[in-house]
């Protein structure tokens, strides 16, 4: 008999049947003679599991396949360790199931049990790979392949016609996690996991939140204690996300009076700068090397939060991706002064969009009502700002924008430009009665409506008499 090459695997014994089983952007239902997932590419995975596949809490954890030294170098060294043990070959990633908590876990080194049945794991690798327990690895389920799908094999393997999607798609994961390093993760996450041998693993649930995305409800939060086992595991984690602070409703510097405060309230580039400033940990004195490391962290949040949504549905992370992109999407003077960063956030929102419906319902339906409207006019606004800052000279800017509003018109029929757009009219109702009716859309930034300005008549003790 033919030996069996091993390449990287992650062995996932006795997870119980029909368990919703979610790898990077895949997910597919457990079977019994599922063991685990072999074929890893090296770089970011994404495991997570939930009980069903629609409401059902999911839990999840970050791990990284290959050098870890590998994810970021640029202002990473204090997160920099090696994660093989000097091993550079094929990885075995055994997580264990644990049914107090109904989530996976690691094997953990200070344990002489877990180490014995780690190793006990690893040796009946090939006996599980021959019996066909070990799910390959996909980034994405193929059209031609969903027909073909059965209760023994959940995801079929690709036909030839399928190879380059699934290249395709894979490059899509790669793009979607190459800001992602140790130390952005410790950052939000807190302190990973170490398993057996050294590597780390970051674990996120859906219930996971910011401070400032928790609803505080004096009284009924602190005397609520979780009955179910998974309930229990997160409520036993102490680090919430540490997300980077963004305040939209403040954009100016401290003492800033005037024209000063009203520029930075309409063009949030200051803000933006602080928030790259203090998302940059490096001490190192050269100014542009600390910009790069700054706007590593901001594009990364980007990443994580977008991919938390997709992949958890997780409501803070929605939040913090939304803060995001006004902050970066109202200013003006970056446009210029920080063209590659504008230029990255454009390329990674397109990228974002083209996958967002790979979440259940599609990514825009998690956000209630409001769906895809505040993106939408987000990117009108910025398109105005563009154009109005670069005019007819060449930006790579303008180009990955362009890129964007083809495909934003051709899958939403968004129309960005606002100057095709009929802002008042004549409509003519069923009875022949005309009416005339205008549009509100842009408001804002025409100080037009709600947004107009309002004149306030002081008195002599400078007290309000009047408005108008």
């Amino acid at each position: 008999m033919a030996s069996i090459s091993p390449s990287h695997t992650i062995l996932l014994p006795h997870l119980p049947p029909k368990t919703l089983v979610g790898i990077d952007l895949i997910t597919f239902t457990s079977t019994p003679n599922f063991h685990g997932i072999r074929d890893l590419p090296a770089g970011w995975h994404f495991l997570y599991t939930g009980t069903t596949e629609s409401l059902s809490l999911r839990c999840g954890a970050w791990f990284f396949v290959g050098d870890i030294n590998a994810a970021g170098r640029l202002g990473d060294e204090k997160a920099m360790v090696s994660t093989t043990r000097g091993n550079t070959g094929s990885e075995i990633i055994v997580w264990k199931w644990d049914s107090n908590t109904e989530t996976l876990i690691p094997f953990f080194g200070n344990s002489d049990s877990d180490i014995q049945d780690a190793m006990r794991y690893k040796a009946n690798l090939s006996a599980i790979w021959q019996r066909g327990g070990l799910f390959q690895y996909r980034s994405r389920v193929p059209p031609s392949s969903l027909s073909k799908r059965t209760p023994e094999n959940p995801v079929p393997v690709q036909d030839e016609d399928d190879e380059e999607n699934e290249e395709n798609s894979r490059k899509d994961w790669q793009d979607l996690t190459d800001r992602l390093t140790p130390a952005l993760l410790t950052r939000i996450i807190g302190d990973p996991d170490l398993d057996v041998d050294d590597r780390l693993r970051w674990m996120v649930t859906s219930a996971s939140t910011a401070k400032r995305d928790d609803d505080d409800i004096p009284g009924i939060n602190d005397s609520t204690e979780a009955t179910d086992g998974l309930g229990r595991a997160i409520a036993e984690q102490d680090s919430e996300f540490s997300f980077l602070p963004i305040n939209l409703k403040i954009t100016w510097r401290e003492g800033a009076i005037g024209r000063e405060r009203t520029e930075a309230a309409q063009d949030r580039s200051w803000a933006l700068g602080e928030l790259v400033h203090q998302a940059s940990t490096s001490q190192d004195s050269l100014r542009e090397a600390t910009e790069r490391i700054g706007e590593t962290q901001v594009l990364g949040e980007l990443q994580f939060t977008f991919l938390m949504i997709l992949t958890l549905m997780n409501y803070s992370c929605l939040q913090q991706w939304k803060r995001l992109l006004e902050l970066i999407l109202t200013c003006r003077i970056a446009i210029k002064e920080r063209e590659l960063f504008m230029r990255d956030v454009l390329r990674l929102l397109l990228l974002q969009l083209q996958r967002c419906d790979d979440v259940e319902g599609g990514l825009f339906d998690l956000d209630g009502e409001e769906g895809g409207d505040f993106l939408r006019k987000l990117l009108v606004r910025f398109r105005k700002s563009l154009f109005e800052v670069v005019g007819e000279n060449h930006s790579q800017v303008k180009d990955e924008f362009e890129k964007l509003e083809k495909w934003v018109k051709d899958e939403y029929d968004w129309e960005l430009n606002r100057g095709v757009i009929v802002q008042r009219g004549m409509l003519q109702l069923e009875d022949g009665e005309q009416v005339e009716m205008d549009t509100n859309e842009g408001d804002e930034d025409d100080e037009m409506g709600e947004y107009a300005p309002v004149v306030v008549e002081l008195g002599e003790e400078g007290e309000e008499i009047g408005k108008y």
